[in-house]
């Protein structure tokens, strides 16, 4: 109710109709732009068909699953660059990635990130430090230059990683090409680039139904630890669904690039490869936006 209440949220208007003749022709001409984005057509009937026929068997295999420990965290609205500055913004409005270091800090066998981005502040970073330091066993699954649009992102990446992996942390970087793991309703689609997007954390901890999955919206950056509002379900007591969503994280990072070194990255057969992804890409960008992205990570 927090956010229907908030000022940021809109309520639906019908927009009034303008009475001059060139407003009102801008009026239709959008009218007629929705209507035929919300029509129907044989073309998306016929990929609805096919995507349902790939989907659906998949859908029904997947077995189902019960949550003996359940918790559901969402940030509050109005966490914003203006209201990080008053006192206390932390405690009113960011209370996921308090949830998320209080889960982190419990575990005492392994930890596993899936995020599409790894930028770390100095508290997150402080973090990973610690459980390195306590031979915490931790894995990284992220994105590539080659299987992201966010260059600035990239540049940070490869600008910390190596102390990573050199410290201990198995990193894994989505090489940008397609993971034969499932049908695509087109050749044509296989050959696309693609990228990672999950946002999943494995908390593994000693003791019999200690372990513990996250699935949510919370990217390891800047902007969910202050700005955007992010919510993230915790389930905690069943090893069947902890063992599965491991191990749909591990294939899908042992299909892709494994930091072995500075520079160097080897595939799922341990033959070296391009450290920055598939497809050669270009490093030119990425080395330019070096110290944008630093500032403005800075600045967030």
């Amino acid at each position: 109710m927090l956010f229907f209440e908030h000022e940021i949220s809109e309520r639906y208007q019908a927009p009034e109709i303008p009475s001059s003749r060139i407003e009102l022709q801008k009026y239709e001409r959008k009218v007629s732009d929705v209507k035929a984005f919300l029509a129907h057509n044989p073309h998306e009937a016929e990929t609805r068909a096919k995507i349902e026929a790939i989907a659906r068997p998949v859908l029904a295999s997947k077995p189902l699953y019960s949550c003996p420990e359940m918790t559901f965290t969402s940030d509050a609205p109005g966490g914003s660059f203006w209201t990080r500055f008053k006192d206390p913004y932390s405690d009113n409005y960011r209370f996921l990635r308090k949830t998320i270091f209080d889960k982190v800090m419990t575990v005492d066998k392994g930890l596993i990130l899936a995020s599409p981005y790894l930028l770390n502040n100095r508290k997150s970073e402080h973090l990973m430090h610690v459980l390195l330091d306590k031979n915490i066993d931790m894995t990284l699954y992220s994105n590539s230059l080659s299987s992201t649009d966010a260059t600035y992102v990239a540049a940070q990446l490869y600008t910390h990683v190596y102390d990573w992996q050199a410290k201990g942390m198995k990193v894994y970087l989505h090489a940008g090409e397609w993971l034969d793991e499932m049908t695509t309703i087109s050749p044509f689609i296989q050959s696309a680039r693609w990228g990672m997007h999950a946002k999943t954390q494995v908390y593994k901890r000693t003791g019999a139904g200690q372990n513990e999955i996250m699935v949510g919206t919370y990217n390891i950056d800047n902007r969910s630890n202050h700005y955007n509002a992010e919510m993230a379900l915790f389930c905690r007591g069943n090893d069947l669904l902890v063992t599965e969503i491991e191990q749909s994280i591990l294939s899908r990072a042992n299909n892709g690039y494994q930091i072995v070194g500075k520079n160097q990255a080897v595939n799922s057969e341990g033959k070296a490869v391009n450290v920055y992804g598939a497809g050669d890409p270009d490093t030119t960008k990425m080395k330019f936006m070096w110290l944008p992205s630093w500032l403005f990570n800075f600045l967030l």
